[in-house]
């Protein structure tokens, strides 16, 4: 019984820590467009990397690069 109450009082403050996560990128991608752009990318990057043998080909003038090509984090559009 103990355990369960722990469990249950664990997940209700993960739930809390992940509404307010969200609510913070919320506003952040609210106030930069180009922000949640990079923040994507960068879930993109995560996404495509879990495994040591993953493997990914691509273009050097492919749409991942984009940010990584300046060093400012802009898109160079």
């Amino acid at each position: 019984m103990i355990i369960a109450q722990a469990y249950r009082d664990a997940q209700r403050i993960k739930g809390d820590g992940d509404a307010k996560a969200s609510a913070i990128y919320a506003r952040a991608f609210q106030q930069n467009p180009e922000f949640y752009a990079f923040y994507r990318s960068l879930e993109a990057y995560r996404q495509s990397f879990r495994n040591k043998g993953d493997l990914l080909i691509l273009e050097p003038s492919s749409e991942f690069f984009k940010y990584l090509k300046n060093s400012s984090g802009r898109s160079g559009k």
